[in-house]
């Protein structure tokens, strides 16, 4: 009696384990990073003007390409304006982010700088693998990523083209707050049969214990 107790004190221990493990395992989906702010070191023509924009607050979808001028407000100076946009013209994917308890990244492989001015159009991929630091408790992040700034694209008459500056490396940097989605992950199905499995076990044993029991009576 002592022993089919044990093993029936096991199986609800087990059982109760693997519900509040299933609980608790969530997979963290990152939808959006709500920008509050950056920079870019880096020299030349427009390095101004794109560190300006990383100054902005803003927001960069994951997922999903954002056309110009979606992700922070655009510049205008004279007759040019600057934006930042992604796109897979070059056929990087959209961008992407995952969560490794304190840590994050981001594929930003995606993200261009531009500027246009009339019907001309001229862009330059400045993205890259962005990782950092994120608090779990309060979804806040910090990225930084490196990316030679040289290789642009142009379009005129709905083609694009491309063309090569001299290179310059870059450092971007960004912080904000991830926007974060829970999503269930479902037990495994080994898991579902060990609990099963074990469940079954002791009603067994219960059963067997009763008939026993009323054997002797």
């Amino acid at each position: 009696m002592i022993r089919i107790k044990g093993v029936m004190m096991i199986v609800l221990a087990t059982a109760e384990i693997l519900f509040v493990w299933n609980a608790a395992a969530e997979a963290v989906t990152i939808t959006s990073l709500e920008l509050a702010g950056g920079s870019v070191d880096v020299d030349g023509r427009f390095s101004r003007k794109l560190d300006r924009l990383f100054e902005q607050p803003g927001l960069l979808i994951m997922n999903n390409y954002q056309p110009e001028p979606d992700i922070v407000p655009p510049l205008t100076k004279g007759h040019r304006t600057f934006s930042l946009f992604t796109s897979g013209i070059q056929g990087a994917p959209p961008p992407t982010a995952t969560i490794d308890r304190s840590s994050i990244a981001v594929d930003l492989s995606s993200l261009f700088f531009a500027v246009s001015r009339g019907e001309h159009f001229r862009a330059w991929n400045i993205g890259g693998t962005a990782t950092g630091l994120f608090n779990p408790e309060t979804s806040e992040f910090s990225l930084s990523w490196h990316h030679l700034f040289g290789e642009g694209a142009y379009k005129e008459k709905n083609e694009w083209s491309h063309e090569r500056s001299h290179d310059r490396m870059a450092t971007f940097f960004l912080q904000g707050t991830a926007v974060v989605a829970q999503a269930p992950v479902p037990l495994s199905a080994s898991i579902l049969f060990y609990a099963i499995g074990l469940v079954g076990i002791g009603g067994l044993l219960w059963r067997r214990q009763r008939h026993l029991s009323m054997a002797t009576m």
